[in-house]
């Protein structure tokens, strides 16, 4: 399971993301959907290791992963691939 729990992330002063929480079952698949500069990108760019957050949690499984670098997000089990 992917559980995001009140995630906050700030670009300088710019708040991106403001307590934002989800909960993924393994196995499902879900579309992330929002108008351009929703969050939608900064939400997985999180997740994935490349932004820090601010503050909130991120765990996979049994395992908190938002303070992990990129490989070792990668090495957990979670990839993000750009689009492009």
């Amino acid at each position: 399971m992917l559980e995001v729990k009140e995630l906050r992330v700030h670009y300088g002063p710019a708040l991106a993301l403001d307590k934002v929480s989800i909960s993924v079952d393994e196995g499902s698949v879900v579309a992330v959907l929002g108008a351009n500069g929703a969050g939608k990108t900064t939400l997985l760019r999180t997740i994935s290791g490349l932004k820090k957050p601010s503050s909130g949690e991120v765990w996979f499984g049994r395992s908190r992963i938002d303070g992990l670098s990129p490989v070792e997000v990668v090495k957990a089990g979670i990839t993000h691939v750009p689009e492009g």
